[in-house]
């Protein structure tokens, strides 16, 4: 089911912890496994945009909220 947009972060957030947490191993199926190398190439192909969020994740409020980011942050 195509993810719906008032709720695609929440939706996709679970699938990408898993995919994350087993990325460095080879899928079980031939499919799985070429989507998991598109994956490894997505991730290369954005590893600028990639330092620009962490960079700015680190001045609190430029995406969420300060006291929404300090809740998040566990602060």
């Amino acid at each position: 089911m195509a993810n719906m947009s008032y709720c695609r972060f929440e939706n996709t957030y679970n699938d990408l912890v898993d995919c994350l947490e087993n990325i460095e191993f080879e899928a079980e199926n031939e499919r799985d496994e070429r989507y998991r190398i598109r994956m490894i190439r997505l991730l290369h192909e954005n590893m600028d945009f990639f330092e620009d969020l962490k960079s700015a994740l680190d001045n609190p409020g430029m995406f969420i909220d300060d006291k929404e980011w300090e809740k998040e942050m566990g602060r």
